[in-house]
């Protein structure tokens, strides 16, 4: 029987499936990422504001395997994704909007 670590694993995703339903999470409260709504509880299983439910978790705090292990402890149901990498995939797409 072994023991269970945070890992990091790369999946390919369709990120505007992701957005929509992402709770960006801080140190006390989050932001929803369809609406942007802030100071929404970490325990919220939809936005308050727009209803949408909540199925992947961000942070801006730390990509760090502890700081994982912090929000799967709080949201043990959400998907964590790296909100750096997210953040970049987004930037990439507006800019070949422009061209």
């Amino acid at each position: 029987m072994g023991s269970k670590h945070i890992i990091r694993v790369w999946q390919e995703v369709d990120i505007d499936a992701i957005e929509p339903h992402l709770l960006v999470a801080g140190s006390t409260a989050g932001d929803c990422g369809n609406c942007k709504e802030i100071n929404i509880e970490l325990s919220q299983k939809r936005c308050p504001k727009c209803g949408a439910e909540f199925k992947y978790i961000g942070t801006r705090i730390s990509a760090s395997a502890k700081e994982a292990k912090r929000i799967k402890l709080k949201r043990p149901d959400l998907t964590i994704i790296d909100l750096n990498d997210f953040k970049e995939i987004q930037a990439r797409k507006k800019a070949h909007g422009l061209f």
